[in-house]
């Protein structure tokens, strides 16, 4: 019998059209308020805005499908069950199983092409954006660049900065972290600094004061070298400050697919290794090296017994440093995991919306779109708490990435699957009653 389940599908295509497009509009008038500012401070014309419309609706997609999914279940059971069509296909031996299977099915192919998009499409949709976000703002560097926020807009490079004076471009306090023309990374340090362009404009120097740089020695993995500097000039070349779209080898987490990031993660582990047993040797030789200050002050020490101090103080240095580096490495794979778990998490989301959807929407009885976005907009911040949070603890490294991103479709899915069989058994156990007893009268239309 194929006219039921058509017929069920039908019902969900119109609602679907229609949340996907008021979610994506409320996504897009947000970013609208970004666009209208770089039009007022850059002077953007009418194709880049364009342009950047057209790259940043990839994300904002991956986001409202799932939605609109919830939205569609929502409305197209309530509008039965208002209309008793539910009652009149149970009445003849049809279970809620059935009517809600050719939903699930639908929504599984719907979350199977959002994994395909997610990593196939969306990855080079962020690149872009990206990128062409980099041009824009590159006539000026620290009008983009926050206190205490890492900065990857640069390609081949993180920026740490933890104190900005835009009028003057002086900077202090600054972390970066280089991977551009390197196979392996160096971390460099610096007390303050300066941005400025060269006078041809293609070049970004940044001037360094009382720093120190920490790498990893590219032809013998094993060596760790540590240079401190009174003043290190770094340029970045090819910056052009005029507004044309180029492209960029290098690329962050959201511009990667699950396949490029585990590649990440193998070559990132590859060189953790080095630096623990570099940890461990120090570790080990520090153990041998007693801190003399327990016993006596610093003042009274021999000059063989300073000579030892400030042995055992670059060693803990070092020790430190290693630690650091290795915390970093670990920080930066547990990131990729993130990304490559929020791939699929999300597009599963689209299942587990069908799950809670149906049988609210029955319970609810009501297919008007006011209930229908309302439970929909309070699921959905539901969800994307969770994603926030989870993301939150997983970079702090609390919990682990699979959880972090797994955990709401987890806690919502099994809710729903607990409430369909609920449902399936006519098992009345939620009632709209109570909050048509308590609003006033001019509401209670929404809900009739």
């Amino acid at each position: 019998m194929k006219i039921l389940p058509l017929y069920i599908l039908r019902e969900h295509i119109g609602p679907f059209f229609f949340g996907l497009f008021i979610i994506t509009f409320v996504l897009i008038m947000d970013f609208i308020l970004e666009i209208l500012n770089l039009i007022i401070t850059r002077g953007l014309n009418a194709y880049t805005v364009l342009q950047m419309f057209g790259l940043n609706l990839a994300w904002m997609l991956a986001l409202s499908i799932p939605m609109a999914v919830l939205v569609a279940t929502l409305m197209a059971f309530g509008r039965m069950s208002a209309d008793n069509e539910i009652t009149a296909l149970r009445s003849t031996g049809v279970s809620l199983y059935r009517l809600v299977t050719p939903v699930i099915i639908a929504s599984i192919f719907i979350a199977v092409g959002l994994v395909f998009f997610n990593n196939l499409i969306l990855p080079d949709a962020n690149h872009k954006a990206r990128v062409l976000m980099t041009q824009i703002y590159q006539k000026r560097p620290t009008l983009n660049i926050k206190e205490n926020v890492f900065i990857d807009e640069i390609p081949g490079y993180h920026f740490l900065i933890r104190k900005i004076d835009p009028r003057s471009s002086k900077i202090a306090d600054i972390l970066i972290y280089e991977q551009r023309d390197r196979a392996t990374p160096r971390t460099i340090f610096a007390e303050r600094g300066n941005l400025e362009f060269s006078a041809d404009g293609n070049t970004l120097i940044m001037e360094l004061y009382d720093g120190e740089i920490h790498e990893t020695d590219e032809k013998d993995p094993t060596q760790y070298r540590r240079v401190s500097f009174d003043k290190q000039v770094i340029f970045i070349n090819d910056v052009n400050p005029q507004l044309a779209m180029g492209d960029s080898e290098f690329r962050t987490d959201r511009e990667m697919s699950a396949r490029r990031m585990k590649k990440e993660i193998s070559q990132i582990e590859k060189q953790i290794t080095p630096q623990e047993n570099r940890a461990n040797e120090l570790e080990a030789i520090l153990d041998t090296l007693p801190d003399l200050t327990e016993d006596k002050p610093i003042r009274e020490f021999t000059q063989a017994e300073r000579q030892k101090y400030h042995q055992r103080q670059r060693l803990v240095r070092d020790k430190l440093q290693a630690d650091q580096v290795i915390q970093q490495s670990r920080h930066r794979i547990n990131s990729y995991l993130v990304e490559i778990h929020k791939k699929y998490s999300i597009p599963v989301a689209c299942l587990v919306f069908v799950l809670i959807g149906a049988p609210l929407g029955i319970m609810a009885k009501r297919g008007n779109i006011v209930i229908g976005l309302g439970l929909s907009l309070g699921f959905f911040v539901l969800y994307w708490a969770f994603l926030i949070a989870g993301e939150e603890l997983a970079d702090r490294m609390i919990i682990t990435p699979f959880w972090s991103m797994w955990s709401a479709n987890i806690l919502i899915g099994g809710v729903g699957l607990y409430l369909i069989v609920k449902s399936a058994r006519e098992v009345k156990f939620f009632s709209w009653q109570w909050l048509e007893k308590i609003l006033p009268e001019r509401f209670k239309k929404y809900l009739r």
